[in-house]
């Protein structure tokens, strides 16, 4: 990459102007509350798809076991719509036990989710959610495969809809993780160039991290009127600088054409490549402890950091209020993931359409906007009538108890065992087995479902 100059040019002066136009397209009139934007994701149709496939899946399920379910009742749009809303205020009010959100004990229960349905009905709802036709899946072997198809019509549409209701700025940042698969250029190269593939000779200009950047990508994307900026592995092919340590301070560079390539260090060693950026150095302020102090630092440096700023806010907005609960299911995760980003993407809609709104509004606070919205969505649909509550853990107050607050209901160590208590009761699952739990109480070394289970057992120490 070297110039063969003597000095470093600029040339940022002289790139071409992004003239495309940018920022939300829709037509929601100006007043539109969250759950109005959310609605754009997430528009009664799917919901009715969700509701198809879940129904279908319950049917396909019970017709394999030979067996009816006896607690499932087919689900309807206002139980998807309340399944939703419970997964986004899992996020609000975290409990060690899902069962926990039920209980009688008000230290535990959790009336936003407990007041709107029953335990049953959610986890009924919960065991048979689908997004897709399994019984036409194709196998691993066969032609069509997608690994993806759990969640394929639910992600295709969230992908067609986060394109038309907003055209892309002129920067773009990507970030993701790796994959066992390696294409001709490698998987970074790949995921950048399908990922612009029709937003090419417009002028963009693309931010990502080291696993994606080379200088192969920066060439072809120069081709294609696209710029770029990037940390780089200084293992990288026709990287021209040394990997060798430098002091605090110290700045190498090297330019050819308009890739500039840049090693400075600061608290560690950063490497970045750029082709939007000049190579100079410009200065910058810095809270210290001893107040403001002002350094330089390198132009490419702060072009980077400038636009990653946005990558590292959504993931912290994302990682303050989860969507879902941890589970065994892969496609539950996508599932949740599409949730948790077409609340953030329909908050930056309406933060863009009201801009001037105070900082504690829905449409300028994050967390503001995510409490109108589910409020929202829960009151367009019932409450069961009557509010069903599944019996739950007692209130282990008072010594007076024959079970002492030294009994406690938690997660037990180890596999699966049969509940103590519907072994006693005779209480079988379809297939005949014993009912089988992970709950328990920890002083008396038995597996316990939480709820009846738990209270019975206990209940009877006292005989």
């Amino acid at each position: 990459m070297r110039s063969g100059l003597d000095e470093l040019v600029d040339f940022a002066d002289r790139l071409e102007p992004f003239t495309e136009f940018s920022g939300p397209v829709h037509d929601l009139p100006v007043d539109s509350g969250p759950l109005d934007y959310f609605k754009l994701f997430f528009p009664d149709s799917v919901l009715n798809m969700i509701v198809e496939e879940t129904n279908r899946y319950a049917e396909q399920q019970q017709e394999a076991k030979g067996a009816e379910d006896v607690y499932w009742k087919p689900a309807t749009l206002a139980d998807i719509r309340k399944y939703i809303y419970t997964l986004i205020t899992f996020g609000h009010h975290q409990v060690p036990e899902l069962s926990l959100i039920w209980s009688s004990d008000p230290y535990w229960r959790v009336p936003a989710i407990a007041d709107i349905w029953g335990r049953q009905r959610y986890q009924k709802i919960h065991q048979y959610f689908h997004l897709a036709d399994s019984s036409h899946q194709p196998g691993r072997n066969d032609e069509g495969y997608d690994p993806l198809y759990k969640v394929r019509p639910l992600l295709d549409h969230i992908r067609n809809v986060c394109s038309s209701v907003y055209k892309r700025k002129q920067n773009s940042s990507v970030y993701t993780g790796k994959t066992a698969t390696q294409p001709e250029h490698g998987l970074g190269h790949q995921v950048v160039t399908s990922m612009m593939a029709n937003h090419l000779e417009k002028n963009h200009a693309v931010h990502f991290d080291n696993f994606f950047t080379s200088v192969k990508l920066a060439e072809d994307l120069l081709k294609e009127k696209t710029t770029c900026c990037g940390t780089i592995r200084t293992n990288r092919k026709g990287w021209p600088l040394p990997s060798s340590k430098q002091k605090p301070g110290e700045v190498r560079m090297r330019q050819k054409g308009r890739m500039v390539a840049v090693q400075w260090t600061d608290k560690r060693q950063v490497n970045i490549l750029s082709t939007n950026a000049d190579p100079k150095m410009v200065t910058v302020e810095r809270r210290t402890k001893a107040g403001v102090v002002q350094v330089q630092v390198p132009k490419p440096v702060v072009q980077y950091n400038k636009a990653m700023f946005g990558v590292d806010l959504n993931d912290q907005n994302r990682s303050y209020y989860p969507v879902g609960r941890p589970g065994t299911k892969w496609w539950r995760y996508l599932f949740n993931y599409l949730v948790q980003i077409s609340i953030i993407n329909a908050f930056i809609l309406m933060k863009r359409a009201r801009p001037d709104d105070s900082r504690t509004s829905a449409s300028q606070n994050h967390l503001v906007f995510r409490t109108h919205l589910v409020k929202a969505l829960v009151a367009v649909t019932e409450p069961d009538q009557p509010a069903r509550r599944a019996p739950d853990v007692p209130s282990l107050q008072g010594s007076s108890s024959p079970y002492s607050p030294s009994h406690s209901l938690g997660k037990m160590p180890g596999r699966k065992r049969r509940c103590f208590q519907c072994a006693q009761d005779g209480v079988k699952m379809a297939s005949g087995r014993t009912r089988e739990t992970t709950s328990g109480c920890h002083l008396c070394n038995v597996h316990l479902h939480a709820g009846e289970c738990y209270a019975k057992f206990h209940s009877s120490l006292k005989n």
